[in-house]
């Protein structure tokens, strides 16, 4: 298996989690049970924070 770079990794992931939040931002908007909304808002929620931490071992790698 080939190792890659970890600012590169991280970029990644941090775009993949990026994407997660929009995605999930956008179906608690758009389902009609209150239900789901809320746990798609949480999903949202908990992917931001990811986000928020890949960000700042990126900013520790620069």
């Amino acid at each position: 298996m080939e190792m890659i770079d970890v600012k590169t990794a991280l970029r990644s992931t941090l775009t993949q989690k990026q994407e997660l939040v929009r995605d999930y931002q956008t179906f608690a908007e758009q389902v009609n049970n209150e239900d789901v909304s809320k746990l798609y808002r949480h999903f949202a929620e908990a992917e931001a924070l990811h986000a928020t931490k890949i960000k700042s071992e990126l900013n520790k790698l620069h």
